[in-house]
């Protein structure tokens, strides 16, 4: 499972979960056109396969290349 909402997934309990830090809802793995970074969070989450991970349990990676770039601007100027 990949998440954006780690309080929540850990709730349900899932056999192993990704959650890429700072990216929101909708953009779990980047961007359209993010090829890289997708790659890498989806290459992040299989190898999660390979690990004996306890029910409910989280891992927390850093993707530095999502940025603040991403967020939506101020409209209220």
């Amino acid at each position: 499972m990949i998440t954006v909402s780690p309080e929540v997934s850990a709730q349900m309990r899932p056999p192993r979960a990704l959650y890429p830090n700072g990216c929101k809802i909708g953009n779990s793995l980047g961007k359209p056109g993010m090829r890289a970074l997708q790659k890498t969070g989806l290459r992040e989450a299989l190898s999660l396969l390979t690990v004996d991970t306890r029910p409910g349990s989280i891992v927390t990676r850093d993707f530095p290349e999502y940025g603040e770039y991403h967020e939506p601007p101020d409209l209220r100027n």
